[in-house]
């Protein structure tokens, strides 16, 4: 088991259970120097037929360069208690080699799987293995974590460490029941057990962030700050980040004729954005190194740091100075007081001269911005000094969308008409890439689609931009037509809205005050989006009621509506401003939001009632 990210390990809890943990005991072992050696026990029951397939592989992997890996023991127990040896011929094992005697390019990483033979529903899997470090990722330093989920049959766990006197482990357990510390001479064992036969069921309110300490675990580690982890890093990692010959070079043909600084920063993280492809799991201690900066070139191809090295050498290139900063990748947004190397487990850069953060490795995101889920976390600078420090906020105003839609409705109901969207920010992004890879069947079908997942009968023609670089902004148009735009016979309603779904409705506040009652703090993102619809209506079509007109001034919601007659129909101006500025929200800012939108809501949901006359 590994320690859990708070957001990914509860997003929601399965319907029926496929599995029970009966036993998992992990016993560690940690030598002077750093090495750890893992024995892993691991029994869990079978409680779901159409699970079988799954559930009676068992893999295990290692870095081959720098570990060992065996199954101690493995074999299927019967309900009646009856033991059933895997066979030799139901192990497999998978190896990632270089050619001849060259060592692998991205990956050393070795894999072995156990299949359970005469497994069935109500059977358990029991597995015993061994991990052994051959060497320290970092030398004399030792740093892991173990956890568990609330949400989990877990029957009974334990965690034994045993570790030389002259080392300092510090430990730090969570919710675990912690047995007396034993001495064994030269040697300390710590243990801990877990039992959770009532787990907890997963509801609304547990949505959002969740804590380290409130998760059951433990952290262990050697590394007295969260400093030491950045100077251990950094000291095999920032030599890598030379600027060679050819490294120049390189600089000089991206930023061209170039001369605003800004400018050169932005054209070298594009480049190594668009031509770098994403190679993770690295050879042995290149977990934690990164490759030399021509290879990662050369192949063009790396992981996070190497991606952040090559950025950081390719800027020291034009007198660019640029910092590497650990951070989480997952859903952990605190740094614990024992400092865990997994914990920040992703590298990106930051530019001092205009304190922007940069993550090569989000291919679509443009210069400026991060993936939403990055802002608010803690970093470690890869620095001398001021270590410590967090993403900053995004702007209110960095996410915008504006659209505009002109529909035609005929006498029977139908409608044709063309829908154009504006979107900035990580918004454009994310829209980007999903039009980019498209393929020419998908565009077809992609207003289709999008229609029928509403219950419309509708066809239309999507008309891309470039779908390359990495514009903070883009644009696409839908020219569509609808069947049965007006649903409700020759009397009925409908709202005022776009026909398709985009990235930032204003409809989207249209439910809020529907929404549960956040009791944790949550990621959130400002945005504004605007949108101007016009309907054409015939003569036949008499609407009957509409919304009122509406302006909402809050600190952090702005709203107005306006719904205005025209020659031959209507026309609708909306726009909102989420003026949420920080990227995390306490349950008292949201409950905030959603009372300050309520007027919002009930506008947006206010039906347009129509009477249809026969032509």
């Amino acid at each position: 088991m590994a320690l859990l990210s708070q957001i990914d390990a509860y997003a929601q809890e399965p319907a029926q259970r496929e599995s029970i943990d009966k036993i998992w005991h992990g016993e560690y072992e940690v030598e002077a120097d750093g090495r750890v050696i893992e024995t892993i026990t691991h029994r869990y029951q079978i409680l779901q037929r159409d699970k079988l397939e799954d559930l009676k592989f068992y893999s295990i992997s290692y870095s081959t360069s720098i570990q060992t890996g065996e199954v101690l023991e493995a074999y299927t127990l019967k309900r009646d208690g009856r033991q059933i040896k895997v066979p030799d011929g139901n192990y497999q094992t998978q190896v990632n080699n270089g050619n001849g005697a060259s060592g692998p390019a991205i990956s050393d990483r070795t894999r072995l799987s156990v299949i359970f033979p005469d497994l069935e529903t109500g059977d358990s899997v029991h597995i015993r293995y061994k991990v052994v470090e051959r060497a320290p990722i970092f030398p004399g330093q030792a740093s892991f974590a173990v956890g568990f989920s609330l949400f989990d049959v877990t029957e009974d766990a334990r965690i034994t460490v045993r570790y030389p006197k002259s080392l300092p482990l510090k430990s730090e357990a969570h919710h675990l029941v912690v047995r007396p510390t034993k001495d064994l001479g030269g040697h300390q064992v710590l243990e801990w057990q877990y039992s959770n036969k009532d787990p907890r069921q997963f509801t609304d309110k547990d949505r959002g962030i969740w804590k380290t300490s409130e998760s059951p675990g433990v952290l262990l580690s050697t590394f007295p700050s969260y400093e030491a982890i950045a100077a251990a890093y950094g000291q095999r990692a920032l030599p890598k980040a030379v600027t060679t010959a050819k490294m120049r070079e390189l600089a000089r043909r991206i930023v061209g004729s170039e001369s605003d600084r800004k400018a050169k920063a932005r054209a070298i993280y594009e480049w190594v954005s668009q031509n770098l492809t994403y190679g993770g799991n690295c050879i042995g201690v290149g977990a934690v190194v990164p490759r030399d900066v021509e290879v990662v070139v050369e192949n063009k191809m790396g992981d996070c740091k190497d991606h952040a090295t090559v950025m950081q050498a390719l800027l020291a290139a034009v007198d660019i100075a640029s910092e590497q900063v650990l951070i989480n990748a997952g859903g952990q947004y605190d740094l614990p007081d024992t400092p865990v190397v997994s914990l920040v487990n992703h590298v990106m850069n930051f530019l001092p001269d205009w304190k922007i953060y940069l993550d090569a490795t989000a291919k679509d995101v443009p210069f400026g911005y991060l993936p939403n889920q990055a802002y608010g976390k803690p970093v470690i600078h890869v620095r001398a000094k001021d270590v410590l420090a967090k993403i900053p906020d995004p702007p209110a105003d960095a996410h915008e969308q504006k659209l505009f839609m002109g529909i035609r409705l005929a006498p029977n109901g139908s409608a044709t008409g063309t829908m154009r969207v504006t979107l900035k920010g990580t918004a454009a992004a994310g829209a980007r890439a999903y039009m980019r890879a498209l393929t020419p069947d998908g565009e077809r079908e992609f207003v289709r689609r999008a229609f029928a997942s509403q219950g419309v009968k509708g066809s239309g023609v999507l008309k891309r931009n470039d779908t390359n670089g990495l514009s903070e902004n883009y644009e696409y148009e839908v020219d569509f037509s609808i069947d049965n735009y007006l649903r409700g016979g020759p009397n009925g309603a409908f709202y005022f809205a776009p026909v398709l779904g985009t990235a930032m409705p204003v409809m989207r506040f249209a439910d809020i005050d529907d929404r549960p009652e956040s009791t944790r703090d949550t990621p959130c993102v400002g945005f504004k989006t605007s949108e101007m619809l016009e309907y054409s209506i015939p003569p036949t079509i008499r609407l009957i009621s509409t919304p009122d007109d509406l302006d909402v001034q809050e600190s952090m919601v702005s709203y107005s509506a306006r719904y205005e007659k025209t020659a031959d129909g209507v026309r609708v101006k909306r726009s909102l401003h989420d003026k949420t500025t920080q990227a995390i929200c306490t349950p008292n800012v949201m409950q905030l939001l959603v009372k300050q939108a309520g007027p919002v809501a009930e506008n947006l949901r206010t039906q347009v009632l129509y009477k249809r006359q026969s032509p």
